[in-house]
């Protein structure tokens, strides 16, 4: 039987811990960058890191619905500029574009951080510019966000009046194609059903689904289902459980770690331990700097109940989840799969 460790802390510090999915590029060091701002990850984000023991963290550009398709692009390579930059300016920060600087990372006490794209807005209809933002950087691109893109349909965060939803484009194809080709992690989370299985079928690389839950246990179509879960086991991808409360649980009063972690029982009762991962999505930095006057002027309506549940929303948090495994009684070794080494497979077998 694995050994099942009664100190939380000292299996958080020695586990590479993998937080699949962060906006804190998009929604604040960029914005920071443009108010003069420089070396924020290491002033601002860094100290939060660490005392969360986070590692590895997939940090994505992202464009506001608004911004398509003219500012989509430019904003996109902004974003990619301003993540090179910050390498110069915080030293405690390593940039990741293949598996071996995860573990120089790791070795020299640095925190691994990887350049994602949410949402293919960017690439418009051109394949050349995954090329570009391969050149830049990226190494995972989630297809999707909530809007309809060339390369497939998403998912709304609320109902909407449309017509028949649709799968993967031709481009899509090429676009997956290409990030097999390439070396990208493909990520299905805010793809809709029917392009989720289009990837399935198309793609000849393991997927991940970096910020996604059980739509078993919370009713949203941002979540997957239990054959999607499979699909993805079958995959050998990666799911990352994600904390925005409306994917957690459909009732309020339920929205806590308890009921998060109820999603990794879940999809281990699915056969999934081996697909387990973080994706959090934290968004509490967006609640400190005023980074959307855009929004206001606009009058840009806000997504209700979206935020992160309350007892588990920042990266000081971290370790209350491996808490929650001990207690649930998950084996050390299956503690490490979820922390990280489930995320790190996937990374080392699609980067070339």
């Amino acid at each position: 039987m694995d050994k099942k460790s009664r100190n939380a802390k000292e299996l958080n510090d020695r586990c590479n811990v993998v937080d699949a999915h962060s906006d804190l590029l998009a929604l604040d060091v960029w914005w920071q960058h443009r108010l003069g701002r420089k070396g924020v990850i290491e002033k601002d984000h860094v100290p939060r890191m660490r005392k969360g023991g986070i590692d590895t963290r997939v940090t994505v550009t992202y464009n506001e619905g608004y911004w398509f398709p003219e500012l989509a692009l430019k904003n996109a390579l902004d974003m990619a500029v301003v993540w090179n930059e910050e390498f110069d300016e915080s030293p405690s920060i390593a940039r990741i574009t293949k598996f071996e600087d995860i573990e120089k990372a790791k070795r020299n006490g640095k925190i691994g951080l990887i350049l994602g794209m949410e949402g293919a807005e960017p690439l418009s209809n051109d394949i050349n510019l995954l090329h570009v933002f391969y050149t830049l950087g990226l190494r995972m691109l989630t297809l999707t966000h909530a809007n309809r893109n060339y390369v497939a349909d998403g998912v709304h965060f609320l109902p909407k009046k449309e017509g028949t939803v649709g799968g993967i484009t031709d481009f899509g194809v090429t676009v997956i194609e290409q990030c097999n080709k390439l070396g990208i992690v493909i990520d299905v989370s805010h793809l809709n059903d029917p392009g989720f299985w289009d990837v399935i079928k198309f793609s000849k690389a393991p997927i991940v689904a970096s910020h996604s839950n059980c739509r078993a246990l919370a009713n949203h179509p941002r979540n997957l289902t239990d054959d999607q879960i499979k699909a993805i086991i079958d995959n050998d991808g990666v799911i990352g459980m994600v904390t925005c409360n409306a994917f957690v649980d459909d009732k309020a009063e339920n929205w806590d770690l308890e009921h998060c972690l109820n999603h990794v029982d879940h999809i281990v009762e699915l056969g999934g331990i081996r697909n387990l991962g973080l994706g959090f999505d934290f968004e509490d930095y967006r609640h400190v700097y005023t980074i959307f006057p855009e929004e206001e002027l606009m009058g840009v309506e806000q997504i209700p109940n979206l935020l992160t549940i309350e007892d588990f929303n920042k990266d000081e948090d971290m370790p209350k989840m491996t808490e929650g495994l001990v207690k649930r009684g998950y084996s050390d070794e299956e503690i490490e799969l979820i922390l990280g080494k489930n995320f790190l497979r996937v990374f080392k077998e699609v980067w070339k």
